[in-house]
């Protein structure tokens, strides 16, 4: 567990000499020793962030991090412990581990970070791509920076990227979802896209043979399967961007001078790592990550256009680039994805076939829960659809709801996302033979080992089926 028994109030002064190797405080042992070691790296990228994308400035927004028992407030200038009551008299709750929630705290914007716990802590350090940081401490600066880049830059309001909206709008939020059963071919061709991408990187003399040979790779994708890389476009723009400001600022706080973008980007060519397992979620960070450090290291400034034309930091990239010759891609690469794939396929199995027999059992009930009901963040283990039932799956999904007559919490459960009447719900099958739930009147209380809570229903029949509307 991290955090102390008695809560220590002040942190240490932030010492920006990235020069030092005592100037990063320990993040083992405590949130209040994690939190001094975020607040160093706040202090030396956040007032930079303009650097990394123009026109970003977290100068002046603020990061809690809490362990449910400790909490800290701090920023680019000072940090110090915060009770969790005057967290709860602002409506301000404490995330599960390793999660978030973007917030505003006495009018500055902000985000409450709750870092792994136990061996969830580790799990950053089995990252194949060496994109995710080794340490709780690092994580957790990282999650922050992404996680604010998407609302206070991407969707500002004041100026939000129009880039983004049309691609929304064009991809009808399909671009995460994976059909299952699994494939291995369209994931062949995206992990070379990025591995040509990072060939460019290491290998500059030679980057117009490998951005020839990442035009073919994305070429044959988008021939292959153009309904994947249609939804996937607004994907790739979101968290391609994002995953790029995170990575420079991951980098940025580690070099020894912030200030010099060829140092950043030598760490992180340096720490980036080939892809050769299937993860078409994380294919979009990579490919947006390595695409945009290889237009920083060619001169070719995309950011604007990224901005304001429906487009990708890969189609920005490869603009005028002619695909090389056909390419076959290296064994080690094609059998390990062949084998991720099947692996994921026999793991997915009892979890998916179960869950889409079960909304389509007329002997069940389907819960439906208001998306906009989910209070902070919802978090999953993967987004996947079928033939059978063209929705986007999430599986192992923990969220709270709270559509206003009470509260569920669900923990590691599978859940639909679906449109009824202009409304998101997410939708789950309740097996009335499994003595997990009870409903007296309009009143659903979930007693299940992933499902508690209580709530009003209204009950509706639609061609056999019924459903409970949660209210």
């Amino acid at each position: 567990m991290l955090g102390l028994s008695a809560c220590t109030n002040a942190l240490p002064r932030p010492v920006v000499d990235v020069a030092s190797a005592a100037a990063r405080p320990s993040a083992g042992g405590s949130t209040w020793q994690l939190s001094s070691s975020v607040r160093r790296d706040v202090a030396i990228v956040w007032p930079r962030l303009g650097r990394i994308w123009p026109g970003a400035d977290f100068s002046k927004h603020s990061v809690i991090v809490t362990d449910g028992r400790c909490a800290y407030l701090l920023d680019a200038r000072s940090g110090g412990s915060i009770s969790l009551d005057e967290l709860k008299k602002h409506n301000i709750g404490v995330p599960r581990p390793g999660g978030f929630e973007a917030i505003t705290w006495k009018g500055r914007k902000s985000i409450v970070v709750r870092p792994p716990e136990g061996a969830g802590a580790a799990a950053p350090a089995k990252d194949p791509l060496g994109m995710t940081s080794p340490d709780a401490a690092g994580y957790t600066f990282g999650l922050a920076t992404h996680e604010q880049f998407h609302p206070d830059v991407q969707y500002d309001s004041a100026a939000p990227w129009h880039s983004l909206i049309q691609l929304d709008n064009a991809s009808g939020g399909a671009g995460r979802a994976e059909e299952y059963p699994l494939r291995a071919d369209p994931r062949v061709d995206r992990a070379m896209v990025y591995n040509s991408l990072l060939l460019g990187l290491r290998d500059p003399a030679r980057r117009a043979a490998h951005l020839a040979r990442a035009a073919y790779w994305n070429q044959r994708w988008t021939d292959g399967f153009p309904a994947e890389a249609k939804g996937q476009a607004s994907v790739d723009l979101l968290e391609g961007t994002a995953e790029y400001v995170q990575q420079s600022a991951l980098a940025m706080a580690a070099v020894r001078d912030p200030d010099d973008p060829a140092q950043i980007r030598a760490r992180l060519t340096r720490t980036l790592k080939p892809m050769k397992v299937a993860a078409k979620g994380v294919e979009p960070y990579a490919i947006g990550t390595a695409a945009l450090l290889n237009a920083d290291a060619a001169g070719r400034d995309v950011k604007k256009t990224l901005t304001t034309k429906a487009t990708t930091p890969l189609a920005e990239l490869l603009r005028g680039v002619t695909p090389a010759g056909p390419q076959e891609a290296p064994k080690d690469v094609t059998d390990g994805i062949t084998r991720s794939v099947a692996r994921t396929n026999r793991q997915l199995a009892p979890v998916i076939e179960p869950f889409v027999a079960g909304l389509q059992d007329k002997k069940k009930l389907v819960l439906l829960l208001p998306a906009d009901s989910v209070t902070g963040t919802m978090s999953g283990t993967g987004f996947y659809t079928t033939r059978q039932l063209p929705v986007t799956i999430t599986t192992g999904a923990g969220a709270t709801f709270n559509p206003g007559s009470g509260a569920v919490r669900l923990d590691k459960v599978t859940v639909a996302e679906t449109r009824v009447k202009d409304k998101d719900y997410y939708a789950l099958p309740l097996d009335p033979d499994n003595g997990n739930f009870t409903l007296e009147d309009n009143r659903l209380t979930l007693k299940g080992g992933h499902m508690h809570g209580s709530i009003v229903v209204v009950r509706q029949t639609d061609d056999g089926q019924r459903f409970l509307y949660a209210q």
